[in-house]
């Protein structure tokens, strides 16, 4: 299970400095951990925070006010990965974003409460908390949420955009607004997860170039053993799914995920390091000899010029990024629909780059939201 130990420290994102040093808990200005003594049930309205029973003993700094000496199977440890993950996330949209983002609980909490372990088979983001629980895997064994990094920036990305475009008046279940929420929710995961250096060295590596086979990007939210909650690489069309929420989901994180690959493979032949035939094939709808050819067309190169390719998937990553995060604060919540969010992000896409608002509008329409 991957977790942010796994990823090292990368260097390609800038990172807010909080006012003062990281206090015990960990805590800091924008989030504070609560990890309770005693088995905790769900938070559920009225039940909100503050926690206020008795906790573990909090995770401590060493003397240069680092958590990295801190043993990893400890309760402290996952309250310190848990809170490194959040401040993680949040760094990067912020940065994406341009400022800092203001909670939309802050009328009544002014922090972001983390509760790093819950004996419950979930997570999930709240007003004013975020929750982790385990994933009961088949083996038998349950592996905390807290050290999945995948699970925490897709709750994280639920908070982020509550903040960004608000909670809707007549309720979270009008129109597409919780299915949109979802698919957002993945692709901040998804995003957030290609600013790890060493994740990306070893993504790139496993698939050669290639991000249409089964890899560490696609699989979205992915647990142990060879099991994901979802795949961003997806074929659904809105015609084709149901009004399931996070089958309705698909699509749209289809599209956006499309694009990201577009941008990537239109990158890598402009530079030269794959064949331009590369561009011919239509990766929506790969069949077994399309997927050869694309490997074909980027594995010998890849194996030559790795950090060249690397360059080409974070320039993929910001332009979509960035779009994204222009976009969202300027939707509405009590008006929002997959098409209306989808025309907003092929227009902001147009300032980015025109390359992105054409790829953009060609997979949106090709998934039946335009």
């Amino acid at each position: 299970m991957p977790h942010l130990a796994d990823y090292g420290t990368p260097e390609t994102v800038w990172i807010s400095t909080p006012p003062g040093r990281l206090r015990p808990g960990p805590e800091d200005h924008r989030i504070y951990v609560r990890d309770p003594l005693l088995d905790k049930e769900p938070y559920e309205y009225p039940y909100l925070p503050p926690f206020v029973g008795e906790v573990f003993p909090s995770a401590e700094p060493a003397y240069d006010g680092h958590f990295d000496q801190i043993s990893l199977n400890s309760r402290q440890f996952l309250a310190a990965h848990a809170f490194g993950a959040v401040s993680r996330v949040l760094d990067i949209w912020e940065s994406y974003l341009g400022r800092p983002i203001t909670w939309y609980f802050a009328e009544t909490y002014e922090r972001l409460e983390i509760i790093p372990w819950v004996d419950w088979n979930n997570a999930q983001s709240g007003y004013g908390y975020l929750e982790l629980g385990v994933d009961r895997a088949p083996d038998g064994r349950n592996y905390p949420y807290a050290l999945n990094f995948d699970t925490i920036a897709h709750e994280v990305g639920h908070a982020i955009l509550f903040s960004l475009f608000g909670v809707p008046a007549n309720g979270l279940k009008t129109g597409d607004f919780a299915s949109f929420h979802e698919a957002s929710a993945d692709i901040t995961s998804l995003l957030s997860f290609l600013h790890f250096d060493s994740g990306l060295d070893r993504l790139l590596r496993h698939c050669d170039g290639n991000l249409l086979v089964l890899n560490e990007l696609n699989r979205i939210a992915e647990l142990t053993g060879d099991r994901q909650i979802r795949l961003a690489s997806n074929a659904r069309r809105m015609s084709e799914v149901t009004a399931e929420i996070h089958d309705r989901s698909r699509p749209f994180t289809g599209a956006v995920f499309d694009t990201i690959v577009d941008v990537y493979h239109a990158a890598l032949v402009h530079e030269g390091l794959a064949d331009e035939r590369l561009l011919g094939i239509d990766i929506k709808d790969v069949d077994q000899s399309d997927m050869q050819r694309i490997s074909d067309f980027t594995s010998r190169a890849f194996r030559a010029r790795p950090f060249m390719f690397k360059s080409m998937l974070i320039r993929a990553r910001d332009e979509v990024a960035l779009a994204l995060a222009q976009a969202w604060p300027r939707l509405d919540a009590d008006d929002l629909s997959f098409e209306k969010a989808a025309v907003m992000v092929v227009d902001v896409s147009d300032r980015v780059a025109p390359m992105l608002a054409e790829k953009f509008d060609e997979n949106f329409s090709w998934r039946e939201i335009l």
